[in-house]
């Protein structure tokens, strides 16, 4: 901080540089910067704490939509057959996608099963006239 002997030597050089004349309207000019400054820096802390509450409330939001998810993740592993506890939602995700990865194999392995069933009679049929014809 600034001690006695140096706040009277700066009046002193004022005093020199400015003259007595003019050290009133300097005082004035130097009281409404400080007065325009404090209004600049209240209107920035007013800016600055309405940033701050959309933070907030955005903050929230992504909240509720994460748990909501989670939710839905959730009752989706559950669905599945496959157990909650204990795991995180990516956890979750992975798990479902290799559960629905396998169910689509074997859905792919019974319609190849259920094609060939049908194309059997078709088979058969030509096999049996091509024997009759040797």
């Amino acid at each position: 901080m600034i001690g006695g002997l140096e706040v009277l030597f700066i009046i002193i050089v004022v005093l020199v540089l400015f003259g007595p004349d003019k050290i009133p309207e300097l005082a004035r000019a130097v009281g409404g910067a400080m007065g325009e400054f404090k209004t600049a820096q209240k209107a920035a802390e007013f800016d600055l704490s309405g940033f701050d509450a959309l933070n907030r409330e955005n903050a929230e939001a992504k909240k509720k939509e994460t748990a909501a998810l989670n939710e839905k993740i959730i009752k989706m592993a559950d669905e599945a057959g496959i157990s909650t506890e204990g795991k995180t939602a990516d956890e979750l995700l992975v798990l479902i996608s290799e559960k629905m990865s396998t169910d689509s194999e074997d859905v792919s392995k019974t319609e190849g099963v259920d094609k060939a069933e049908k194309l059997e009679p078709q088979i058969n049929s030509k096999t049996e006239s091509v024997d009759s014809q040797q």
